[in-house]
């Protein structure tokens, strides 16, 4: 990090300030020193700047916490990203609220971007465990980055997943990266630094609360293409993660479940207010339209069943139904509707009503 960035960096930590309101005083002064040179009238100019903020800005010139912090950074290979670098997140470039730094332990690649994030629950019942895993395994299969927050429950059942079908997954966390919470995924947290990355906006050693959680949600459904909630409750945090999503434009897909069941009240909720309903895996991927930028692939490189359907439909040139498929080729529908969405999504196929499928040229 040079003295420029160094100095940007520890104004944000010192001062905890938010994207509007740092803005709106880059606005003012032109840059970070006039800021930290301007004096406290000047600074409750500002909208939403009052006293404490004001103090907190003209007390930041000490670099000693700044220091602190890449050091501790560096000696964890934890990358520290500022809001103007090449390497932040470019779903997060556009966002009102975006965090100013964030701090990245694993890599993000371009392909992460055409990405969904799964919520729900921590409190999961067998009901929710068996949509988040179908779901989950439907999207890790094909290659698709899966977001979440690495809380208990849902979160955890999807990052996972995600690591058992050898896919990438990306957890944001409500804390700093250097305190493992839940305790129990400890474990998990260091998995999914080597199959993806973690990202956090909190300095480094920072415990988790109240605060810190709503604050996290808002990178999960920025991070992602769209948000899918397979369950919750009428109090569920990812409620928060839904309406945030809804907020940046962006779809909110949630599975249906029992009315009877307190764990579906908030999902069931959510339908109500206009979410999409999500009843297949394929619900999700035919709306959002979901390429694979990570794992392009064309005939030559097919293998196994892959390049048995497709050799199955290019030589009928009719068109060739979904259980006609299953039936030649002796697998069960799941396994063949899996292979079958991915190489639509690849450009080498394309389904007619009636799930016929034809080979694309």
């Amino acid at each position: 990090m040079n003295e420029k960035d160094l100095f940007l960096f520890n104004f944000i930590l010192n001062t905890d300030i938010g994207a509007t309101k740092f803005f709106k005083l880059l606005e003012k002064f032109g840059n970070v020193e006039n800021i930290t040179k301007s004096n406290k009238k000047d600074l409750m100019s500002i909208s939403g700047i009052g006293s404490i903020l004001a103090e907190k800005i003209l007390k930041s010139l000490s670099l000693d916490k700044a220091l602190k912090e890449t050091e501790l950074a560096k000696k964890h290979n934890i990358k520290i990203i500022l809001y103007n670098s090449p390497l932040y997140p470019k779903p997060l470039e556009s966002l009102p609220d975006k965090p100013l730094f964030l701090y990245i332990k694993g890599n993000i690649r371009e392909s992460d971007y055409d990405s969904i994030s799964i919520v729900g629950s921590r409190k999961v019942s067998n009901y929710g465990k068996s949509v988040t895993l179908e779901f989950a395994s439907y999207f890790a299969k094909l290659g698709i980055t899966i977001i979440s927050g690495l809380a208990r429950g849902v979160d955890t059942l999807a990052h996972s997943c995600a690591i058992e079908n050898n896919s990438r997954t990306i957890a944001v966390l409500g804390n700093g990266l250097l305190i493992n919470y839940p305790f129990e995924n400890k474990k998990l947290q260091e998995e999914i630094s080597q199959n993806g990355a973690l990202i956090s906006e909190f300095p480094l050693t920072q415990k988790p609360d109240k605060i810190t959680f709503p604050r996290r949600n808002r990178i999960v459904a920025g991070l992602s293409r769209a948000t899918l909630v397979t369950e919750a409750s009428a109090k569920s945090g990812a409620l928060i993660t839904a309406r945030i999503c809804a907020d940046y434009g962006k779809d909110v897909f949630v599975v249906p479940g029992n009315i009877y069941s307190e764990v579906s009240k908030g999902t069931n909720k959510l339908i109500q207010n206009g979410a999409h309903v999500a009843l297949i895996p394929n619900d999700l991927a035919s709306s959002l339209g979901i390429t694979l930028k990570s794992d392009k692939i064309n005939q030559q490189n097919l293998k196994g069943l892959e390049l048995e359907v497709v050799n199955l439909i290019e030589n009928n040139e009719n068109g060739v139904p979904l259980d006609l498929i299953a039936n030649k080729l002796n697998r069960n529908i799941l396994d063949i509707s899996y292979v079958l969405l991915k190489l639509e999504l690849i450009g080498l196929i394309k389904t007619a009503p009636g799930q016929i499928y034809f080979r694309v040229y």
